[in-house]
């Protein structure tokens, strides 16, 4: 059910929130980690992944210290979960 808003929520991303920081809202932590994979899946088939990561190059490096694999993987995209 949550899923049907990844959609909608990517949307309202790519036009509202374009080069700004956003916070998104989810029921629980499980769902947070499948909005973020989502939103990072819509934004490749745009090809545009790099679109919420504004001028922070450091990401790659702060990511391999992370030791969530969620986070890991998703920080590099400009995702926090």
């Amino acid at each position: 059910r949550m899923a049907t808003m990844n959609k909608p929520c990517y949307a309202a991303l790519r036009e509202h929130a374009s080069g700004r920081p956003a916070l998104i809202f989810v029921a629980s932590r499980r769902q947070t980690r499948l909005t973020a994979l989502d939103l990072i899946a819509l934004a490749a088939s745009d090809d545009d992944t790099q679109s919420w990561v504004g001028t922070d190059d450091d990401l790659d490096s702060i990511a391999k210290t992370c030791h969530d694999p969620a986070l890991r993987h998703c920080l590099p995209f400009g995702v926090g979960v």
